[in-house]
């Protein structure tokens, strides 16, 4: 545990593991250093470029940060590398975009969504190949980024799904942590389809609702 981390203590007794979905909580809970504990679930291994999907209902309340996102660091030996897919629990009608390369972020980008993310199941997806990135809601293309905007990550990462609250660095963020406590994110499908293959993916038997 790190004391002058952003982020939360993380608690496997957090992760719930429910009939048709993972659900991933978020309390007001002193652990060591920290006074708030969040969820983080990963998937084995490092995957690459390809096409990265997750059907979710973020959790709501000011302070929360729900999120599916790929990740790597120097204590894999590999620069900091991350593609992110974000919702901030204080404007649950935007979807928040980001991406980090060699340590050095892009910036926020903020996608109106026209609906509730907090309210309702939909389909959030990426696909990453050397010189792109493309970002879908639903199956709708929402946001694309090339080298012209900043650099493309190369290494490939984990595959991470997790609700946390930060410390006071980020209230200006992600709203000051006024959620009510145990608020919980919902993953219902996470799925990753290598660059040329063919394999199953969440979008095979998500259809969103009109």
């Amino acid at each position: 545990m790190y004391p002058n981390s952003a982020h939360p203590a993380w608690k496997a007794d957090l992760i719930h593991f429910e009939k048709n979905r993972i659900d991933l909580e978020v309390r007001r809970e002193k652990t060591g250093y920290k006074t708030i504990a969040g969820a983080e679930y990963q998937r084995r291994g490092f995957f690459h470029y390809g096409r990265y999907e997750v059907v979710m209902k973020p959790a709501r309340g000011s302070g929360t940060v729900s999120a599916m996102f790929t990740h790597t660091h120097g204590q894999f030996g590999d620069p900091h590398d991350e593609i992110d897919i974000e919702f901030l629990g204080n404007r649950a009608r935007q979807l928040h975009l980001n991406y980090f390369t060699d340590g050095k972020a892009a910036g926020s980008i903020y996608v109106q969504l026209g609906f509730d993310a907090t309210k309702e199941v939909h389909l959030y997806a990426f696909e990453w190949e050397p010189d792109e990135i493309r970002w879908y809601v639903d199956d709708k293309l929402v946001h694309t980024a090339t080298p012209d905007f900043h650099a493309i990550p190369q290494a490939p990462g984990r595959l991470i799904v997790h609700l946390w609250s930060g410390g006071r660095e980020q209230h200006d963020w992600h709203g000051r942590p006024t959620f009510t406590d145990g608020t919980r994110a919902s993953v219902y499908c996470l799925s990753f389809r290598a660059q040329g293959d063919h394999a199953a993916q969440c979008s095979d038997a998500f259809s969103a609702k009109k």
